[in-house]
């Protein structure tokens, strides 16, 4: 690979913006009523953009740095990052969240927004990407545990409507951990004083390495 991640902070920023921009645009289609022409237009030139883009060499992530991405030690208060693409978090990827992490103590804590391309029912963001939200959310929690570990099943509570294009607030944290079944919870609410729940997640990750910083091995 010609540009691995972290290399280049000018390619890594390039792709951050064109994934910001692939957001914007994701948001136009689905939320603006625009003439078949310009339809067929964008159509046209989204086509030649896919083919140019498919003509290059695929992209291969290091399961090497994934891993040793949990020995990062991000700081009470600093932001957490991952890598550019990721759903959800990812500020390069066309799927993005617009979402940003920040370690409150043992809790990872994630502001974000649903757009207009994560419409499900008229005015509510789709159960899914909350779904979404939630995972991407709580795979920050391994980052504060330093391990390495799978999602093994997540299950949310929907107690009210996940509103479009409003400031969001996903807390997780470990609950337990029995050997290598991590439990973790998260609730979801609008980002603002005293604001209800919107929905609440229960999942179980299975770690595959635990990195002990004392002996710097995994």
């Amino acid at each position: 690979m010609n540009h691995p991640e972290g290399d280049d902070p000018t390619y890594d920023a390039a792709r951050v913006e064109l994934g910001r921009t692939a957001r914007r645009l994701n948001h136009a289609i689905v939320a603006r009523d625009v003439e078949i022409e310009q339809l067929l237009d964008a159509t046209a030139s989204m086509t030649r953009l896919a083919e140019e883009f498919e003509r290059s060499d695929r992209r291969e992530r290091s399961l090497t740095n994934f891993k040793n991405s949990k020995r990062v030690l991000f700081a009470d208060g600093a932001r957490m990052t991952s890598h550019i693409c990721r759903p959800g978090s990812g500020p390069g990827s066309p799927h993005g969240l617009e979402m940003e992490v920040v370690r409150r103590g043992e809790v990872a804590e994630a502001r974000f927004i649903i757009g207009d391309s994560y419409e499900g029912a008229p005015g509510r963001g789709h159960g899914g990407v909350v779904a979404l939200a939630f995972d991407d959310t709580m795979g920050f929690v391994l980052n504060i545990i330093h391990t390495v570990a799978y999602t093994g099943e997540i299950t949310v509570r929907y107690e009210a409507p996940a509103p479009l294009n409003r400031p969001l607030v996903i807390r997780a944290r470990m609950d337990r951990r029995d050997g290598r079944k991590l439990h973790l919870v998260a609730d979801l609410r609008e980002d603002r004083p005293d604001a209800p729940l919107i929905a609440t997640s229960h999942a179980l990750f299975v770690a595959i390495e635990s990195y002990d910083s004392t002996s710097d091995t995994l």
